[in-house]
C-alpha cells in the first residue's frame, strides 16, 4: 500500500530458461564431395538453416511451443511463432566474422520463457583440397614427389562453394607459369602429368597452381601451390 492509496500486486517472475532442455544445431548448403566427411561451412551468401531441437521429453509438444528468434541480436518477426522449430537466413557477413543466433522458446507468445539457447557461427571463404592418384586422403597437400616414368594424377576438391556439382566451377591449373587445358574438356577437376622416364642427378621441382571459381559469382573463389619434386 502507498502513500497515494493505490496497491500494485507482485508480478510473478518467469519460469528460468533451461537451455538444456534444447539445443541448436545447424547446416549450410555449401557444397562438398560426397566422400568428404566434414561439415559444410558457410561462405557469404549461403543458406543457413538452424534448428532447435528437444534433449528430453517435455511436458507439452514442441509443435506446440512459441519459438521466437533472434539474428545478431535483432529479433527476426517473421520466423517466429507456433511450431517454428527452425530458422533459415542467407549469410550476410564476410569471412572470418561469425553469425549469432539465438532462440527463445515459450509455452505461449506471451508466456514464460521455457528455454534460450545462442550459438555462433563462423563464415569461412570457399577451400580447394589437392589429392594425388597415390595417396588418396583428403589433405591440403603443398609437395607432392614423383619418379620419372611416372603418370601423376591430381584431383582438385572445392569445398564451400554455392554448387550443386563440381561441373558448376571453373577449374584453372597452371605448370610454371604454362597453362593446362583438359584435352576433351571433360574432368576438369583432375589433372595427369605425364613424367618422361629418365635418370636425374637432382630432384627437379616444378610449380602447379590450382585455381577454382564460380562461374556465376567471381568473389567464390580458391587457390593453392602446390611443389612437385621429381626425382
Amino acid at each position: 500500500l502507498l502513500g497515494a492509496g493505490l496497491y500494485f500486486a507482485p508480478v510473478a517472475p518467469l519460469a528460468r530458461a533451461a537451455s538444456s532442455d534444447f539445443i541448436l544445431t545447424w547446416s549450410a548448403n555449401s557444397y562438398v564431395p560426397l566422400s568428404y566427411e566434414g561439415k559444410a561451412l558457410p561462405i557469404r551468401g549461403s543458406t543457413i538453416k538452424v534448428f532447435a531441437l528437444p534433449v528430453k521429453k517435455l511436458a507439452k509438444s514442441p509443435d506446440y511451443l512459441y519459438y521466437r528468434w533472434l539474428l545478431d541480436d535483432d529479433v527476426v518477426g517473421w520466423a517466429s511463432g507456433v511450431g517454428n522449430s527452425f530458422f533459415q537466413f542467407t549469410a550476410g557477413k564476410w569471412a572470418g566474422d561469425y553469425h549469432k543466433i539465438e532462440s527463445q522458446i515459450l509455452d505461449s507468445q506471451q508466456g514464460a520463457v521455457l528455454s534460450q539457447n545462442s550459438i555462433y557461427i563462423k563464415i569461412v571463404d570457399p577451400e580447394v583440397l589437392i589429392f594425388n592418384s597415390i595417396n588418396s586422403d583428403y589433405s591440403l597437400v603443398k609437395t607432392v614427389t614423383a619418379q620419372t616414368g611416372q603418370n601423376l594424377t591430381l584431383f582438385a576438391k572445392p569445398l564451400f562453394f554455392i554448387a550443386q556439382k563440381a561441373s558448376d566451377l571453373f577449374f584453372n591449373w597452371t605448370l610454371d607459369g604454362q597453362e593446362l587445358i583438359s584435352p576433351d574438356g571433360k574432368n576438369s577437376d583432375q589433372l595427369t602429368i605425364k613424367i618422361p622416364s629418365g635418370n636425374l642427378s637432382e630432384s627437379i621441382f616444378k610449380n602447379l597452381f590450382v585455381s577454382i571459381e564460380s562461374q556465376t559469382d567471381q568473389a567464390q573463389q580458391a587457390a593453392v601451390n602446390l611443389s612437385i619434386e621429381i626425382k
